[in-house]
């Protein structure tokens, strides 16, 4: 089977950074230039669009997508309520769309750290343990570049928080300072004690791979719209499934 081309919708850093992992892994990847649609057609055809733009440009990255009948990861944070809608729109349409802010497996794992912690003092709270939840807060820290706060996945953590606990985050913190990426923390606090669940990005490759990877499962995917967490839980629990299969084959006589 022939591989699955990735178009890469941008010409940012991020943009830049999955072309170049792609590439490295020997796959096909264009830059698709918002700003140039004429040159579009001179490169090899993808079959799953990979949005790294801005806000403004993903009503053009959704068309194109729509154009060329393809799955699309939409990498591009800070959307407001009509890109949410317009994105629904194109998977109902019948394809895969992946809504990925934030793509680093770094922000998957603290996610689901954060969701533990709450699952077990919101189940001690239950059992009558006084004090048992809390308080939350989450700080965000983006260079000066970035420009929405709080950011993406600072309120998605907050909103992780409230679900789990029923409780809102304290606060959210936002810095626009510092190295290029980015660093989220969540601090639990009680009045004894700490505990913090920090996540620091250094390098755009880590939001690269997560890029890739939703891509090459978007391309194999019936449509819908999907997270990137359900994306990973999903890889997650295939890889499961095949180290089962795997025992069982070695424990057959």
């Amino acid at each position: 089977m022939p591989e699955t081309v990735i178009g890469v919708f941008g010409t940012g850093r991020l943009a830049r950074a999955v072309h170049r992992l792609a590439t490295e892994e020997g796959l096909t990847a264009p830059l698709l230039d918002p700003r140039r649609p004429e040159q579009w057609g001179t490169v090899p055809e993808p079959g799953v669009l990979v949005d790294c733009s801005a806000p403004e440009a993903v009503t053009h990255a959704t068309g194109l997508s729509a154009r060329l009948d393809v799955p699309l990861v939409e990498c591009v944070s800070g959307l407001e309520e009509h890109h949410l809608r317009m994105l629904k729109e194109r998977a109902a349409a019948g394809t895969a769309v992946v809504l990925a802010p934030n793509l680093s497996l770094g922000n998957y794992l603290q996610t689901r750290a954060l969701s533990l912690v709450a699952d077990i003092v919101t189940t001690m709270d239950r059992a009558g343990i006084t004090g048992a939840v809390p308080e939350a807060a989450v700080l965000e820290r983006h260079p000066a570049a970035k420009r929405h706060r709080p950011s993406t996945t600072a309120t998605r953590l907050a909103r992780q928080w409230l679900r789990h606990t029923g409780r809102p985050a304290a606060d959210i913190a936002s810095l626009r300072c510092g190295p290029a990426v980015s660093d989220h923390e969540i601090r639990f606090t009680w009045p004894e004690q700490t505990l913090t669940l920090t996540h620091r990005v250094d390098s755009l490759d880590a939001a690269a791979a997560g890029a890739i990877g939703a891509a090459q499962w978007a391309a194999g995917h019936s449509h819908g719209t999907y997270t990137i967490h359900q994306v990973f839980d999903d890889l997650l629990a295939a890889m499961a499934a095949r180290t089962a299969a795997d025992d069982d084959r070695e424990d057959t006589p």
